[in-house]
């Protein structure tokens, strides 16, 4: 914009000195004097403010908030006060950033809000790093920007953890009932002939597997004593994005329904006593409380190359429980390389999606790895 005013002003002078027109040669010289000072102002406090901006500090609190909240700073200077001049805007730069680029920029005057509290939207999940903000000095014509990069820890400065989906699917079993359990409780008693047909919900340790053998179905005694729930499962989240499949924004649009959903399988899962683990492409198993976990959904990202899944430790009997997004080819993907890697856990495989174009290319990855053994996939349309 400078380099633009310069040249109307430098045209203006020379045509109106040559033709000897005043109105010309003064336009001209107004351009060079607003210029040369807006200049000379923006660096002048520059140089005053450029060691100042090193003991400019942000805070942000609380860390965690949910998707669509609102997040809270409070900017801090060193105390001495902004020095101004006149025509000059003294800015303060906000830049937050995911991996998969998103991005939260909040532009503010630091003098006004020194020591204040000041929100600003967050509208998207994720885990926001900033390793530099900017203090910036511009003139108001907009001629001369000057930004003073001011350095952060390069840490995630913000979580905006996932909403919770309604409803966490079930995976059906491989025989017996259809019809999903609603009760809250078994009953308990010391009948051990009444059977009826298992249903999804019911704990698999009452399967009569006996009678299974007969029956070729999947059978509980009715009244028997309900085990206490010490299984556990480890839910793993493969943020791989196709791009033939997803664009940028298509693809951390998907990310957020599989951590959606992660975080109602968790919620479901540690309801009736299941010790549960998450993970996700380029981290490391966790466990904790279902606020931790909750927390850990924040950093999946749709990226095409986001690391490799982490797999369970050695001697871990627990189920393995994969949700992933539809791909165009099985071969050397982040999930296959974590299949082979996996031993031989059983595995469940969910792939989600939306929409009626990625219908075949989910169709097509169940079909691939149901031929795998020890696997079960299945696919979820949103």
């Amino acid at each position: 914009m400078g380099i633009f005013a310069l040249l109307i002003g430098t045209i203006a002078f020379t045509l109106g000195t040559m033709r000897g027109e005043l109105v010309l040669t003064l336009t001209g010289a107004v351009f060079f004097m607003v210029l040369a000072y807006t200049l000379a102002a923006s660096l002048v406090l520059g140089l005053i403010h450029r060691r100042r901006a090193s003991f400019f500090l942000v805070s942000i609190a609380p860390r965690e908030i949910g998707a669509g909240g609102k997040g809270e700073m409070v900017f801090r200077g060193d105390g001495k006060g902004f020095i101004r001049l006149p025509g000059i805007l003294l800015r303060y730069e906000l830049n937050l950033a995911t991996r998969d680029g998103r991005i939260i920029r909040h532009v503010f005057d630091p003098g006004v809000l020194n020591g204040e509290a000041l929100s600003f939207p967050v509208e998207k999940r994720g885990a926001y790093y900033g390793p530099w903000d900017g203090f910036i000095i511009a003139d108001i014509p907009g001629f001369f920007r000057i930004c003073i990069p001011v350095p952060q820890d390069r840490v995630p400065r913000l979580l905006a953890l996932p909403e919770r989906a309604a409803e966490f699917p079930f995976l059906p079993p491989q025989g017996g009932g259809t019809k999903r359990r609603t009760a809250s409780r078994f009953l308990r008693g010391d009948n051990l002939i009444d059977h009826r047909p298992y249903m999804p919900g019911d704990d698999p340790r009452r399967i009569n597997w006996k009678l299974y053998g007969h029956a070729g179905d999947l059978f509980v005694r009715e009244e028997e004593r309900e085990p206490p729930p010490y299984g556990k499962l480890t839910l793993l989240l493969d943020t791989q994005r196709d791009p033939q499949l997803y664009g940028e924004e298509e693809g951390r649009r998907g990310v957020d329904l599989l951590c959606e959903y992660a975080l109602a399988g968790i919620m479901s899962y540690v309801e009736p006593g299941l010790i549960i683990e998450t993970g996700y492409a380029g981290g490391t198993v966790l466990g904790g409380s279902p606020s931790e976990l909750a927390a850990a959904l924040a950093y999946p990202a749709a990226l095409t190359d986001p690391g490799e899944l982490p797999v369970p430790p050695d001697g871990d009997t627990g189920g393995v429980l994969v949700l992933a997004l539809p791909r165009t080819g099985a071969v050397n993907s982040v999930l296959d390389r974590f299949l082979k890697r996996r031993g031989n856990r059983r595995t469940d495989l969910l792939f989600l999606y939306e929409g009626e174009s990625r219908d075949a290319a989910a169709g097509s990855c169940v079909r691939i790895y149901n031929r795998r053994g020890g696997i079960r996939a299945r696919r979820l349309r949103f």
